[in-house]
C-alpha cells in the first residue's frame, strides 16, 4: 500500500505536470491597451472617433544620408521601397518617392483632380528643387521629408486584419452593456494573437530588407506597432535573464548561508516549482502578462526563498536527531502562524494595487495576489514533503552573521540617537515626497542605445514628434446654409466653373444651396491649427488646413468658399482617402486636428492639454464643441493617476497592516511601533525619488506598497519570536539579544537576498525596470536596519 508521503508526492508530481503543458498559453501583451486606465471615458470616445476618421495601422522607416540626399539615395530608397512592396502583409507605402510634386510643374486643382501627377521617379526637374519643394510643402514637410533634407521617411501602411477588428469591435460593445464575454473571448484571443503574429512577421522582413541594404545610411524603424513588439521582445528577453541570475544568485547565498548543497536545492526547488505551477495557472485562466507583471517570476522566487529561508531556519534551530518527523511537524506548526501573516501583508501590499484606476498595475496586483496565495501552499506542502524525505542537518555548518551582534550593540547604547536619526530622515522624505511627479518621457523608457530609442528619437526630434495628440472639433451649426456668390473673384484660369461638371452631388446634402465649408470654419481650423504650430512642444500639425493651404499654393491666391467645396467634391478617391476623410466628417458636422508631441523635450503634458483646452474654449465656445484626445491624453490621464492611486494605496495598506497587527500581537503600543520601521523605510525610497526628481512611472509608483508588504514580513517574525519569549525571558536587553540571535539571522539572509534578487532587475532594457530594481533592492536594506536597529530601539526606548 502507497504511504501518505508517496501519495503526495506523487500528487506533486501530478500537478507540475499539469502546469507545465498549461504553460504553452502564456502570452505576453505590450499594446497601447494597456496603458490605459479601466473605465476610461476618454479612451471610450479615442475608439469612437476612430471609427469617424479612418486611420491606417503604419510602420516608418526613417533613412538618413550621411549628407544631403542625392540621386544614389533615391537608387537605394527605390530598391528598398520595392523590396517592402513585396511583404504579404503590406498594403501601401508613401514616401518621397510617389508623392506627387504640385508646385515645381504649374500644376492646376483641374489637374489634380483629375490625377495628373508627376513625382520624383518619373519627373523631369532637378531633384534638389523638388526637394525643396517637399521640405517646405504643409503637407510633407516633417512627415516625408526634415527641413535639413538629410532624411526621409517611408510610411508602410498595413492591410487591415478585419476578422479581428470585427471580434474586437463585437467584443468591446459586449463589454460597454455589462455582458458576458466569455463565448467570444477566446475566439477574441485567437485573433488578437495572430494579428500580433502578422504583426511581429512584418517588422522582422522590413529589418531583413533594411539589413542587407547599403551601408552609407542609417536605417531606424518607428511606429507604435514596432514599440509594443520590441517591448515584448525585450519583456520576453528579461524574463529569462532575470529568471535565471535570481536563480544563480539565490543559490550562491545560500551556499553561503548553509554551506550544504542539500539545504540550498531544497528552498530553490520548492520556489521552482511554485513559479511553474503559477505560469500554469496563468495559462489556464488565459491571463495576459503586460511588461509591468512579468516580474513576477523573479518576485516569486525571491518571496518564495524568503519565506522557506525562515522555515527551515526554524527548524535548523530546533532540529534533534530524534523523533524528526514530530520536529518537523512541530516547526510547520510554529512557523505557520508567522508565515500566514507575512504573506496575508504581501498579499495586502498587492492588493493595495487593486484600488488603482491603472489596467496594468491592476493585473500587477491581480498576478501577484495569484502567486503569493501559491508560495505559501508550496511552503507548506512541497517544503515540508522534500523535507520529511531529506531531514538530516550538519549543525556544524550553520553560519551566522557576526555583524548581528554590531546591530544590537547599537540599538541597545544608542537608542536615543537612533530615534532621532529616524525622525530627521523621515522629514527629509516627506519633503522629497511633496516634489514628486509624473511627467516622464516614454522615450527615456529605454536605454540610449537600444534601437527603439534611436528610432523614436529621430524620428522625434527631425520628423515631428512621436506621440500622437488629436483635437476633434464638432461645429455647433447643423445646417449652414450658403448661397455661393457668383460675384466672388473666381480665377478664369482655374476652371473650375466651366470646366467642372458638378452634377447631381455637388457635396450637398440634396440641396444645391447647401454646403459645408464657410469662412468661420475655415478661420477657426486655421486658428487652432497655427496655435498648434506656436507650441514649442508640438512638432507636424496636419489638418484640413494643410490642404487649403497647399490648395492655395497651387491656385497661387487663397480659393473662395465656393472654390473649396468644388475641389471637395471632385478630388479623386484616391487623394481624398489620404488627404481629406482622415481630418474632415460632413456627416457629424466634425474636423479633427492631429498633432505629434516631442516627446524627448521636457514638456509638462498635463499643462500643455489644459492650456490647448483654454485656448479654444475661450475663444470659440459659443461655435464649437471639442474633445481632446489621442495617446498623449490616454497616456496623461494614467499619468495623472498615478499619484493618487499611490496615495490612495499606500494608506490602504498602512491600515490593513496595523490592524492585522493587532490582532496578531494583541497589543496597541506594539502594532505602533512594528509600522513605524516599515513606514521609515517606503517614505524614505518615495522621498528619494522625489529629492533626484526622477518622475514616477507605471512601476516605480508601486514601489512604496510593495516595499512596506514585504518588508513587515520581517517586522512579523521578529515581534513573533519577541511575544514567544516574553514570558520565559525577563530582560528586555536579553529578549532583543535572544531574537537577533536567531530570527535576526533569517531577517539579514532574506533581506540580502530579496535586495540583490531585485538589484538583478538592473540588467533590463527598459528603465523603469531598472528603477523599480534599484529602489526596492534599497527599501529592503532601509527596511532590514529598521527591523534590526530602529526596531530594538524603539522596544528599549518605549519597554
Amino acid at each position: 500500500m502507497i504511504s501518505i508521503k508517496n501519495f503526495f508526492a506523487l500528487l506533486a508530481i501530478f500537478i507540475l505536470s499539469l502546469s507545465i503543458y498549461n504553460s504553452k498559453n502564456l502570452r505576453l501583451d505590450a499594446s497601447s491597451d494597456t496603458l490605459i486606465l479601466k473605465n476610461d471615458k476618454t479612451f471610450e470616445y479615442f475608439q469612437y472617433y476612430n471609427e469617424i476618421f479612418p486611420s491606417r495601422n503604419f510602420l516608418v522607416l526613417a533613412v538618413k544620408a550621411k549628407n544631403q540626399i542625392d540621386e544614389e539615395y533615391i537608387d537605394d530608397l527605390n530598391k528598398v521601397v520595392k523590396e517592402i512592396n513585396k511583404i504579404s502583409n503590406v498594403d501601401s507605402v508613401f514616401s518621397i518617392l510617389n508623392a506627387p510634386i504640385l508646385l515645381l510643374n504649374n500644376l492646376s486643382l483641374i489637374d489634380l483632380s483629375q490625377g495628373e501627377t508627376e513625382n520624383i521617379n518619373n519627373s523631369k526637374y532637378k531633384l534638389d528643387s523638388i526637394l525643396d519643394e517637399f521640405s517646405n510643402s504643409p503637407l510633407f514637410k516633417d512627415q516625408i521629408i526634415n527641413s535639413n533634407k538629410d532624411l526621409s521617411s517611408i510610411i508602410i501602411y498595413t492591410k487591415k486584419n478585419y476578422e479581428y477588428e470585427k471580434i474586437k469591435n463585437k467584443r468591446n460593445e459586449l463589454l460597454k452593456k455589462n455582458k458576458d464575454i466569455i463565448n467570444i473571448d477566446s475566439l477574441y484571443r485567437i485573433e488578437k494573437e495572430k494579428n500580433l503574429n502578422q504583426k511581429e512577421l512584418l517588422i522582422k522582413n522590413v529589418r531583413n530588407i533594411i539589413n542587407n541594404q547599403n551601408n552609407n545610411y542609417e536605417y531606424y524603424l518607428g511606429g507604435i506597432d514596432m514599440i509594443a513588439n520590441d517591448t515584448i521582445s525585450y519583456v520576453k528577453n528579461d524574463v529569462i535573464i532575470f529568471s535565471f541570475a535570481v536563480i544563480l544568485f539565490i543559490i550562491i547565498v545560500l551556499l553561503f548561508i548553509y554551506k550544504d548543497i542539500k539545504w540550498v536545492l531544497i528552498p530553490l526547488i520548492t520556489s521552482i516549482y511554485s513559479v511553474i505551477v503559477m505560469i500554469g495557472f496563468i495559462g489556464y485562466l488565459n491571463l495576459e502578462i503586460t511588461a509591468i507583471s512579468s516580474n513576477f517570476i523573479s518576485l516569486m522566487l525571491i518571496l518564495s526563498i524568503s519565506m522557506n529561508i525562515h522555515i527551515i531556519n526554524h527548524y535548523k534551530i530546533n532540529y534533534h536527531n530524534s523523533e524528526i518527523t514530530k520536529k518537523i511537524e512541530n516547526t510547520f506548526k510554529k512557523m505557520f502562524w508567522p508565515c500566514f501573516y507575512t504573506g496575508l501583508t504581501t498579499i495586502i501590499a498587492f492588493g493595495s494595487l487593486l484600488f488603482s484606476n491603472i489596467k496594468p498595475i491592476i493585473d500587477f496586483g491581480n498576478i501577484m495576489i495569484l502567486s503569493l496565495i501559491i508560495i505559501f501552499l508550496c511552503s507548506f506542502s512541497i517544503l515540508p514533503l522534500i523535507i520529511y524525505y531529506f531531514p538530516k542537518i550538519n549543525k556544524s555548518k550553520n553560519f551566522k552573521f557576526s555583524i548581528l551582534k554590531n546591530f544590537y550593540e547599537i540599538s541597545i547604547k544608542n537608542y536615543n540617537k537612533i530615534l532621532l536619526l529616524n525622525f530627521l530622515l523621515f522629514s527629509i522624505s516627506i519633503f522629497g515626497i511633496y516634489n514628486l511627479n509624473v511627467e516622464n518621457s516614454f522615450i527615456n523608457y529605454f536605454k540610449s542605445n537600444t534601437e527603439i530609442y534611436k528610432g523614436m528619437k529621430l524620428i522625434d526630434t527631425q520628423l515631428g514628434g512621436t506621440t500622437p495628440l488629436d483635437i476633434l472639433i464638432k461645429f455647433k451649426d447643423n445646417q449652414i446654409n450658403i448661397k455661393p456668390n457668383t460675384n466672388d473673384s473666381i480665377d478664369d484660369d482655374l476652371g473650375l466653373v466651366e470646366d467642372f461638371d458638378i452634377g447631381d452631388d455637388f457635396f450637398i446634402d440634396d440641396n444645391m444651396d447647401n454646403v459645408w465649408f464657410n469662412n468661420d470654419k475655415i478661420r477657426i481650423i486655421k486658428d487652432i491649427h497655427n496655435y498648434l504650430e506656436s507650441r514649442k512642444e508640438i512638432g507636424k500639425v496636419q489638418s484640413l488646413n494643410s490642404l487649403i493651404d497647399m490648395a492655395n499654393q497651387i491656385n497661387k491666391k487663397d480659393l473662395t468658399i465656393f472654390e473649396l467645396s468644388i475641389l471637395y467634391n471632385e478630388i479623386p478617391d484616391e487623394y481624398k482617402s489620404v488627404l481629406i476623410d482622415p481630418y474632415l466628417s460632413t456627416e457629424n458636422n466634425m474636423i479633427k486636428i492631429s498633432a505629434r508631441i516631442k516627446d524627448s523635450d521636457d514638456i509638462k503634458r498635463n499643462n500643455l492639454i489644459n492650456d490647448i483646452s483654454i485656448y479654444i474654449n475661450n475663444k470659440f465656445q459659443n461655435d464649437v464643441d471639442f474633445k481632446i484626445n489621442g495617446l498623449l491624453v490616454l497616456y496623461n490621464n494614467m499619468l495623472q493617476s498615478l499619484f493618487s492611486s499611490q496615495i490612495k494605496s499606500f494608506g490602504i495598506i498602512l491600515i490593513s497592516i496595523f490592524i492585522m497587527f493587532l490582532i496578531l500581537f494583541k497589543s496597541f503600543r506594539l502594532s505602533i511601533i512594528g509600522i513605524i520601521p516599515n513606514i521609515i523605510a517606503s517614505t524614505f525610497i518615495l522621498g528619494l525619488i522625489g529629492l533626484l526628481k526622477i518622475p514616477l512611472d507605471i512601476m516605480t509608483i508601486t514601489i512604496a506598497a510593495i516595499t512596506i508588504g514585504i518588508a513587515v514580513d520581517n517586522t512579523i517574525h521578529y515581534i513573533y519570536r519577541i511575544k514567544e519569549n516574553e514570558e520565559t525571558i525577563v530582560s528586555s536587553e536579553k529578549l532583543i539579544e535572544d531574537t537577533h540571535n536567531n530570527v535576526g539571522n533569517a531577517v539579514l539572509t532574506t533581506s540580502l537576498t530579496i535586495a540583490f534578487g531585485f538589484s538583478v532587475l538592473c540588467l533590463s532594457n527598459f528603465i523603469p525596470t531598472i528603477l523599480f530594481g534599484l529602489f526596492t533592492a534599497l527599501a529592503m536594506i532601509i527596511a532590514m536596519i529598521g527591523v534590526l536597529i530602529t526596531l530594538p530601539a524603539l522596544m528599549i526606548r518605549f519597554k
